[in-house]
């Protein structure tokens, strides 16, 4: 690690000015990474994040770094910019009025971009690192220009706040919304200022004193915390309830609350006895999130009292390690060496729950990245619409399958497909990562053909469902069976006259979208290409015509050779 940040700071000063953002960006980006308690590969990478590959490759001969830890930092990196590039191209990011943002962490959009992060890097390092450089250029957004500042406050509420959330780095995710919140919302967040900052510092003082009083109380009853501590409601969290309660402050009863950190879980249960005991607590208000964790994997005892001259207080109770988890998730598991505890709990996210099972099951924490690439995504694939939305997908999905998974009737009117921009066939099996755009048509609708390569069962009984009501088709394994056995039969007797059938194929291949140029209207026999169109695929024309010349001019990547194919069925 030493050897490594040395170099590190060498290159980048012989590159950068000490007081250029790269230079600073990257070793603060690095104290980040050690904060959450992670390995030295990890906060290696969060020095080395900005260089180009040769030099990574080149650790090895430049600071006598192993050839295994070279790897495994060039790999780490390497991901984090598949990331950045995901989150800088593919997805678009619009602003939205604040009180939209209230759940969209616990929506399926950012659920499935959690997942998707995690099928393109099977492994935790890269999201760390990705949040962690994240959160420097937030805490440094002044050094970008307003054009950037917006896009990155979005980035930050739209992808890394519901990344950490679900990551259980409750923090992170605070930190991030805060920092976007005064430039996304400048009136929403001054009237918050201008109505809190008092209230802030008045009720930190009120439980100045009754962390004194507890002191006394838990001493008494033999119960040593590791700390007591105030904690402050993030600001873009406490608006988002705010718009719940009408806006009235007065309802927040957890603007500040009390933390009270204890050495292990039984201690937690027997301080909260305590605390009963010398306050009164409101009953609809004392949540278990020890025995039954948020879904993020969040863990804690809390509980609402009535205090000192009647108002009322909210207390969390829990171990460090819980603590170290709602600040770092996933992260904090990685500076633990013994045994995590035995008991499985269940999670609203597999990938969370699965995680938590392999910590538990395995002592060694550099297998767990090698599970997340083998198993947890093994059947799934996640792709994206143009408008950046992420589909979840069963692995050998097709064209036809994203279709129906956005809509119905946008399956229904499929006439073709495009796939990162390029025309593709419907049967073409998608690949994690790939942007599809369906190509709609009025007059297209679904074919019983559909049905050998759609994989889901929603896209299937889509299908069946429109056949059957629009054609009077029955459409059942009997049934297909039944009609065989007939056609076979009655072939036998009548024998059927072979048709004859002709095609265009695409650079070899059939089965695409086409149309037939009006303006030189081809036909079978002639020599043709293809242009590639926005919305009806590809426009077919003679080689020869003078439309197409121009065409080629303006738009040669849009050409592509194109045949004639006949067949007899």
């Amino acid at each position: 690690m030493e050897k490594i940040t040395n170099l590190a700071i060498t290159i980048l000063k012989k590159n950068f000015n000490e007081g250029d953002f790269i230079f600073s960006h990257s070793l603060r980006v690095a104290l980040i990474l050690k904060g959450m308690g992670l390995d030295d590969v990890s906060v290696s990478c969060g020095v080395l994040h900005e260089f180009p590959e040769t030099v990574l490759e080149s650790l090895n001969e430049l600071a006598g770094v192993g050839e295994d830890c070279q790897k495994d930092i060039l790999k780490v990196i390497k991901k984090f910019k598949q990331l950045e590039e995901l989150c800088s191209g593919k997805i678009k990011f619009k602003f939205q009025p604040l009180n939209k943002w209230q759940k969209f962490f616990l929506d399926l959009r950012a659920e499935n971009l959690r997942k998707m992060f995690f099928a393109i890097t099977g492994d935790l390092r890269p999201i760390f690192l990705s949040l962690a450089n994240k959160l420097d250029e937030m805490q440094n957004i002044g050094q970008f220009k307003k054009e950037e500042q917006i896009r990155k406050c979005l980035e930050s509420l739209e992808i890394f706040s519901p990344l950490a959330y679900g990551l259980g780095m409750g923090e992170i995710k605070g930190q991030l919304e805060d920092l976007a919140f005064p430039l996304l919302y400048p009136k929403e967040y001054q009237w918050l200022e201008n109505n809190v900052k008092e209230k802030y510092k008045e009720q930190k003082e009120y439980l100045r004193q009754i962390k004194l009083s507890l002191v006394k109380i838990l001493e008494e009853e033999n119960i040593k915390p590791i700390k007591i501590e105030a904690r402050t409601k993030h600001y873009f969290s406490l608006y988002q309830k705010l718009l719940r309660y009408n806006m009235d402050i007065d309802k927040i009863y957890d603007l500040v609350a009390l933390r009270i950190i204890v050495p292990d879980v039984e201690t937690c249960y027997q301080t909260l006895g305590v605390l009963h005991k010398f306050y009164q607590p409101l009953p609809s208000r004392i949540k278990d999130y020890v025995a039954s964790p948020k879904p993020n994997g969040y863990r804690a005892l809390h509980t609402t009292v009535i205090c000192l001259e009647g108002r009322i207080v909210e207390i969390q109770i829990k171990t460090y390690e819980m603590y170290r988890e709602a600040e770092y998730g996933p992260a904090a598991h990685l500076e633990y060496k013994e045994e995590l505890p035995k008991k499985t709990y269940k999670h609203q996210f597999y990938w969370l729950e699965q995680l938590r099972k392999w910590q538990e099951e395995v002592k060694d924490t550099k297998k767990i990245s090698e599970y997340l690439r083998s198993e947890l995504f093994k059947d799934r694939i996640f792709v994206m619409t143009p408008k950046g939305d992420v589909i979840n997908l069963p692995r050998e999905a097709t064209p036809i399958d994203f279709a129906y998974a956005v809509h119905t009737a946008i399956g229904n009117s499929v006439a073709g497909c495009k796939i990162n921009g390029k025309i593709s066939k419907l049967s073409h099996p998608l690949k994690g990562g790939e942007t599809i755009e369906i190509i709609k048509d009025d007059n297209a609708h679904p074919s019983a053909d559909w049905l050998l390569f759609a994989k889901t069962k929603l896209a299937c009984d889509r299908i069946k469902k429109w056949l059957e009501k629009n054609r009077g088709l029955e459409i059942s394994i009997k049934k297909k069976e039944t009609k065989t056995i007939k056609k076979s039969i009655l072939s036998a007797f009548f024998p059927i006259r072979p048709k004859n059938i002709v095609q265009i194929c695409l650079e070899g291949e059939a089965g695409f979208l086409v149309s037939l140029a009006k303006c030189c209207l081809p036909k079978e026999g002639d020599e043709i290409e293809a242009f590639i169109t926005k919305i009806k695929g590809a426009a077919i024309h003679k080689k020869d015509c003078e439309n197409l010349k121009k065409l080629k001019e303006r738009c040669p990547e849009k050409i592509i050779t194109a045949t004639w194919r006949k067949f007899t069925i």
